[in-house]
């Protein structure tokens, strides 16, 4: 049986993110909107990376998932991916980038100065929470002395504590608008950004990595009023990629000690394991249809409502979750069913794989998943309209989003939420402490002007 409808379909997925990246740039002239970042990523994983599977060898690629169940995978991927693709248009609407708007905001100095206080509040709690992590595994060369290291705690929430430095991170940039860095404020922002910094590259971890990159220069042209070339964001984009593609391909020989004896990444993504995102992404899905296990919200109910709740009130949690609900225990696995592969695919899926985000909300929502996807990519187009638009809160909001872009595509909407909504609470508080609420937007409606408005009325921080 002939592999060409799949060949189609892929290279139909792979021009849909292309084409909406395209459209999404002459609406807005913006080389941040959401759709830039997502559509490259929507392009590498379901378009890209199936068509280099086939071109390297398609009847090893077909011992996983024969034509029949490549094809359905497929289907499902251009689906998801036009659903995300429409929702980030749609939700952007026609904005269009204006500096001259933007360079309009304004902050008090008693708002500036309460943002910086709480922006160095909240980054320090993120670095002691980092530093305990290092002291429980007896030091920073015992902590990342091995590969894929780290720091450790009991407590969940020390262990991602380290994510506050973000926020604050971002606030302490927005404070400093219309004002030049000095010395010391650039002390700030490294000491902010070092520890989700070193997290990554010592520990080989392709997630924060690419949060950290892309939070501090997506926060800079925000706050600068600035945008980069677009062929530099495409060159950054392939760049970044290049670099998370060898920390994952080289986790082995990154570490405090190792003889850093690096191998070739080049080939990793395109190599035929059980591993790969697209294999394991269509095993996901065709696992999910073959058996009829969808779990239709309840494993994300978990994840943001019980999760959440501290361990000492709550020991159990996860493993009344699981059986009151009737799910895998998440404290053990993603619940996306790798382990169950070999009944009906005739393989195991690798342990720690994640299917990418089209293939998590098939299994958790059948074939209404198009919309939660549409849902998904409405709220990013949406948080870039308001950021770009009315400034505030939304800033980070939307920074944020983009930061964590990676772990939602190429993971899980659960990798990506609940990082998200402690960062975005830690911001929230800084922005209430700041401002009792007030903002720094304009009182008319925000228009997409191409040019400096003739008159903008704005209200400051009171």
């Amino acid at each position: 049986m002939s592999i060409d409808y799949f060949v189609t379909l892929a290279i139909s997925t792979g021009a849909v993110a292309l084409g909406a990246v395209w459209v999404a740039y002459r609406r807005s002239r913006d080389t941040l909107h959401p759709m830039i970042f997502l559509g490259l990523m929507l392009f590498y994983l379901y378009g890209y990376l199936p068509l280099s599977l086939v071109q390297k060898d398609s009847a090893h690629l077909q011992t996983f998932l024969s034509i029949q169940q490549l094809e359905y995978v497929q289907t499902v991927n251009f689906v998801g991916v036009l659903s995300i693709c429409l929702g980030v248009l749609i939700g952007a609407g026609k904005t269009f980038f204006s500096p001259y708007l933007q360079a309009t905001w304004l902050i008090t100095p008693t708002a500036r100065r309460r943002l910086q206080q709480g922006a160095i509040a909240c980054g320090a709690l993120g670095i002691l929470g980092f530093a305990y992590g290092i002291v429980q595994r007896g030091g920073l060369s015992s902590a990342y002395g091995r590969a894929y290291g780290g720091g450790w705690s009991g407590s969940g929430y020390l262990r991602e504590a380290i994510l506050l430095t973000l926020p604050a991170l971002l606030w302490f940039m927005v404070s400093h608008l219309h004002q030049r860095m000095r010395l010391k404020d650039w002390g700030w922002i490294v000491l902010f950004a070092t520890p989700i910094l070193m997290h990554g590259l010592l520990g080989a971890r392709r997630g924060p990595t690419a949060m950290i990159l892309i939070a501090s220069l997506v926060g800079w042209f925000f706050v600068r009023f600035k945008r980069p070339p677009l062929r530099r964001v495409i060159v950054g984009a392939v760049s970044l990629g290049t670099l998370l593609l060898f920390l994952v391909t080289n986790r082995g020989s990154i570490y405090l000690g190792s003889d850093f004896q690096f191998t070739n990444s080049s080939s990793y993504a395109s190599e035929i394991v059980s591993s790969n995102e697209f294999i394991y992404g269509g095993g996901v899905i065709v696992n999910a249809k073959t058996t009829d296990t969808f779990f239709w919200g309840r494993r994300y109910f978990t994840i943001l409502f019980i999760r959440p709740i501290p361990r000492f009130l709550w020991p159990s949690k996860y493993q009344d979750a699981s059986r009151a609900l009737n799910i895998p225990n998440l404290e053990q696995n993603l619940g996306t069913g790798g382990e169950t592969f070999v009944e009906t695919l005739g393989w195991v899926g690798a342990v720690g794989s994640a299917p990418g985000i089209v293939a998590d909300m098939w299994l958790e929502f059948w074939w209404f998943s198009p919309f939660v996807l549409f849902t998904i990519g409405w709220f990013y187009g949406m948080a870039w309209r308001k950021a770009t638009s009315r400034g505030s809160l939304w800033i980070l909001i939307y920074t944020l989003l983009a930061a964590l872009s990676v772990y939602l595509v190429m993971q899980t909407l659960e990798a990506m939420a609940f990082r998200f909504l402690l960062m975005a609470a830690a911001a929230w508080l800084i922005w209430k402490y700041a401002t009792g609420g007030r903002s720094f937007q304009l009182q008319t409606p925000a228009l997409p002007y191409a040019s400096p408005p003739s008159s903008v009325q704005l209200s400051s921080y009171k």
